[in-house]
C-alpha cells in the first residue's frame, strides 16, 4: 500500500511539474517493451503471425511496471538518454528485420523527432584524446573486419564475377610477375588495364600484395584502404575546432556511411583510394601546406582519368572560401590538365574514353565538351536527368545519414564541394554509378562529409543534437542496407560440398595452361596468364571450366561433350572441366 501510495505522489509531482514527464516515461516504456518482445519473436515484425506470440495482458503489464519504475527517477535527462538509446535501438533492429529504403528513411525521421524532444542539454560527455584514436583503430579494425571477411567469403564460395573482381586479381597477378599491370580476361586478349581505366595508383598496394600474393589480399586491403579515411577526417574535425567526441562520432559516421561499405561490397575498385587521399588533400589544403597538397592532389588524380573533377571541385572550394590562390590555382590547372592529357592518351592508344555514360548529353556525336554546352544550353534538361525516380533515392541514401547538413550552409562556395556528387552520380544515365552497392559513391561520399563536418562547425545549440541523429541515422541505413551480409556468415557452411566440388575441379586446371571459365570461377583461377570469360571469349583455351550452378545462354554441357574436348571432370549442376584434345 505504501509503494502504491509512493509511486501515485511521484506521477503527481511530475505531472504538476511538465506533463511531457510522464508522456516521455510512458513512451520509454511502450519502446521498450516493444524492443523485448520484437527480440524475442521468432517471427518477423511485418507479418500478422508476429502478434499469435504476444500476449496482449503481458505487454500491458510490462509496459505499467516500467513507466511506474521509470516514475522514480526524478532526471528528465536521465529518463530521455534512456528514450533516446532504446528509440535508437528499437530503428536498428527494424532495419535488421526489413529492408524498404524508405521504411528507414521513416525510422530516421521519428529518431530525429525523439532526439530533438527529448531533454539532452547540458549532459557533457569528454573524451581524451588517446581514447579518442583508441575508438578510431576500432572502427577501422570493425570495418576492415566485418566487410573483408564477407567478401573473402563470397570469393571463396565462388560467387565473385569476372567484372570485376577477376580483371584485377588477374592484373595484380601480372604485376606481381611482370611489373606491368596486364589482363586477358578484360577485353579478351592480352592488354594493359591502364589502356581501359588509367590508374597507376594501383601500384601503391603491389608491395602489400608481393608478400601476401592471393585475392584475398585484395578483399582485406580494399576495406582497409577505405577505412583509413577515418585518420584525415578525424584531424579535418580537430582542426575545425571540434570535440574529441564530435570528431570521432564524424568518424562512425564515415565508416557506416552506406557508399563506403557499398564501394566495397563490389570488390576491390581503383575508387577504394579516393575517400583516403581526398581527405588528406583536403586536409593539407587546409593547412596551407603546399607540398603535401600538391603530393595527394597527384596521388588523386592517378586514380583514375575522371578523378580530375574531385581535385578540381576541391580547389575551386579553397579559391572562393578560404582565398588560397597560389596552390589552389596551380591544383585547379594541373588536374585539367591532366584531365585533357590522360583522355587524350586512352583515346589515341588506348580503349577510349566512355563517354556513353553521358550520352543522354551527347546530341552531335560530339566528345565529353558536348555535355557541358548541352548543360548551358539547355540547363532545365540537366535537371529533369539529375532528379529521375532512381536518383532522388540515391540522393537520399547519400544526404539522409548526414541529416542533410553538406547543403545546410548560406555559404555558396561549399556548395562547390557538391559538384563530384552532380557530375559523378546524378548527371550520368549509368545506372552503376547511383546505385549504392557500387563504388561510384566513395569520392563525391568523402566530400559530402567534409562539407558536413564544416558546416556542422557553424550551426547553432542544436547541432549535436543533429550529429547525434546523424549516427543513428547512418547506422540504421547501413544496417538496413547490408543486413543480408549476415547471410554469409551464417550460411557459409551450407556451401561447404559445394566449395569443396569446386575447389577439386579448380586443382586439375595445370597453372600454366590457358583457361576459359564461367565467370564465377575465374576469378579463382587468376593466377595465370591466360584466362578468359567462357561466356564472350572468342580465343581457343586448352581447358574450359563450366559453371553449372546457373542457367546459361552462352555455353551448356553438350557443347563440349563432342570429339574435340575430353571430359576431365562432371558434378552435375555444379562444374563440369573439358581439355580440348
Amino acid at each position: 500500500m505504501n509503494l502504491i501510495n509512493k509511486t501515485g505522489e511521484k506521477i503527481k509531482k511530475i505531472s504538476e511539474g511538465k506533463s511531457t514527464g510522464i508522456l516521455t516515461r510512458l513512451f520509454s516504456a511502450w519502446i521498450i517493451t516493444s524492443v523485448f518482445f520484437l527480440v524475442l519473436n521468432k517471427e518477423n515484425f511485418t507479418v500478422f503471425e508476429f502478434y499469435d506470440s504476444i500476449n496482449v495482458m503481458l505487454f500491458l503489464i510490462l509496459v505499467a511496471v516500467l513507466w511506474t519504475s521509470l516514475c522514480f527517477i526524478k532526471s528528465e535527462k536521465v529518463v530521455s538518454v534512456a528514450m533516446v538509446t532504446v528509440s535508437g535501438l528499437y530503428c536498428i533492429l527494424g532495419a535488421r528485420a526489413c529492408y524498404d529504403f524508405y521504411f528507414l528513411v521513416g525510422c530516421c525521421g521519428i529518431f530525429s523527432g525523439i532526439v530533438f524532444f527529448a531533454r539532452l542539454e547540458g549532459i557533457k560527455i569528454k573524451l581524451s584524446k588517446s581514447l579518442l584514436w583508441i575508438g578510431v583503430c576500432v572502427l577501422m579494425l570493425g570495418f576492415t573486419v566485418v566487410i573483408g571477411v564477407t567478401c573473402c567469403l563470397r570469393y571463396n564460395n565462388y560467387w565473385t564475377p569476372c567484372y570485376d573482381f577477376g580483371i584485377f586479381s588477374q592484373m595484380f597477378y601480372y604485376m606481381k610477375e611482370t611489373g606491368m599491370a596486364l589482363v586477358t580476361c578484360e577485353r579478351d586478349c592480352l592488354l594493359s588495364h591502364f589502356a581501359v581505366h588509367f590508374s597507376p595508383v594501383f601500384y601503391l598496394l603491389l608491395p602489400i600484395y608481393m608478400i601476401f600474393p592471393t585475392p584475398l589480399t585484395l578483399m582485406i586491403g580494399q576495406c582497409a584502404l577505405t577505412a583509413s579515411g577515418v585518420v584525415p577526417l578525424i584531424k579535418i574535425c580537430r582542426n575545425h575546432g571540434l570535440t574529441n567526441l564530435s570528431s570521432f562520432v564524424f568518424g562512425a559516421c564515415y565508416i557506416l556511411y552506406p557508399a563506403m561499405a557499398g564501394g566495397c561490397n563490389y570488390y576491390i575498385h581503383e575508387n577504394n583510394f579516393l575517400a583516403p587521399l581526398i581527405l588528406w588533400m583536403i586536409l593539407f589544403m587546409e593547412k596551407d601546406n603546399k607540398l603535401m597538397s600538391l603530393v595527394f592532389g597527384l596521388g588523386v588524380l592517378l586514380v583514375k582519368e575522371d578523378a580530375a573533377v574531385y581535385v578540381a571541385a576541391a580547389s575551386l572550394y579553397f579559391i572562393f572560401a578560404h582565398k588560397n590562390y597560389k596552390c589552389s590555382v596551380m591544383l585547379f590547372f594541373i588536374s585539367v590538365a591532366y584531365f585533357i592529357g590522360v583522355t587524350g592518351y586512352l583515346s589515341a592508344y588506348g580503349d577510349g574514353v566512355m563517354t556513353n555514360r553521358y550520352d543522354n548529353y551527347i546530341y552531335d556525336d560530339g566528345g565529353l565538351f558536348t555535355v557541358i554546352k548541352s548543360v548551358i544550353q539547355n540547363p532545365i534538361y540537366a535537371v529533369q536527368q539529375c532528379f529521375a525516380e532512381q536518383k532522388i533515392k540515391y540522393i537520399l541514401q547519400m544526404l539522409v545519414p548526414l541529416m542533410f547538413m553538406p547543403v545546410c550552409t548560406k555559404r555558396t562556395s561549399r556548395l562547390l564541394l557538391l559538384i563530384p556528387f552532380i557530375l559523378v552520380n546524378l548527371m550520368t544515365n549509368y545506372k552503376y554509378q547511383y546505385d549504392i552497392m557500387f563504388q561510384y559513391g566513395m569520392g563525391s561520399g568523402s566530400m559530402l562529409i567534409y562539407a558536413a563536418v564544416i558546416n556542422f562547425g557553424d550551426m547553432g545549440k542544436k547541432r549535436k543534437k543533429l550529429l547525434l541523429c546523424s549516427v543513428l541515422s547512418s547506422a540504421v541505413i547501413f544496417t538496413g542496407t547490408f543486413r543480408g551480409w549476415l547471410m554469409y556468415y551464417k550460411s557459409y557452411d551450407d556451401y561447404a560440398r559445394q566449395r569443396e566440388v569446386l575447389d577439386y575441379a579448380v586443382s586439375l586446371v595445370p597453372e600454366d595452361a590457358s583457361v576459359a571459365s564461367g565467370t564465377f570461377i575465374l576469378s579463382n583461377l587468376s593466377q595465370r596468364r591466360k584466362l578468359y570469360q567462357l561466356e564472350t571469349t572468342k580465343n581457343a583455351a586448352e581447358f574450359y571450366v563450366l559453371d553449372l550452378r546457373y542457367d546459361h545462354d552462352e555455353y551448356s554441357v553438350d557443347d563440349y561433350q563432342t570429339d574435340e574436348f575430353e571430359e576431365i571432370f562432371y558434378s552435375e549442376d555444379i562444374v563440369a572441366v573439358f581439355k580440348r584434345k
